[in-house]
């Protein structure tokens, strides 16, 4: 029996890292393009600035999720966790679409929309766990 729940809890856990990875690796990729190269910035739906701040709040939002989607929850603090990174989903996932229907940076687009449905399943994740 304890081998079984081991291997639950190394499954939940892989699951769970599977889901932070895509916003681990790309939306730190947009903030260095939105700062570096002055095409995207000016395709960017909320400006430079403020593509760089969303993003970098969705990042925060994202590994916070996952943290505590990982050790668990409950209540409270999980439906507002929960909260917090459906709203950073729906806001990278509009930043996505404003790339993909610009034009210029479809791939850019589709790693955003990418990264939105990676947070909206840590916002799963986090509701779902429960407390151990």
């Amino acid at each position: 029996m304890a081998g079984s729940t081991a291997s639950t809890a190394s499954s939940r856990w892989t699951g769970l890292l599977m889901w932070l990875l895509p916003p681990l690796f790309e939306l730190p990729v947009v903030v260095a393009l939105c700062s570096g190269v002055p095409e995207v910035a000016r395709e960017a739906v909320f400006g430079a600035p403020g593509t760089q701040v969303v993003v970098l709040l969705a990042f925060v939002a994202s590994v916070g999720g996952f943290v505590a989607a990982a050790r668990g929850t409950s209540g409270l603090v999980q439906a507002g966790i929960a909260g917090i990174l459906a709203i950073a989903a729906g806001v990278v996932a509009a930043l996505g679409a404003g790339f993909l229907t610009g034009g210029g940076f479809l791939v850019l687009g589709l790693l955003l929309v990418h990264s939105a449905v990676s947070i909206a399943m840590l916002a799963r994740a986090t509701l779902r766990r429960t407390t151990p």
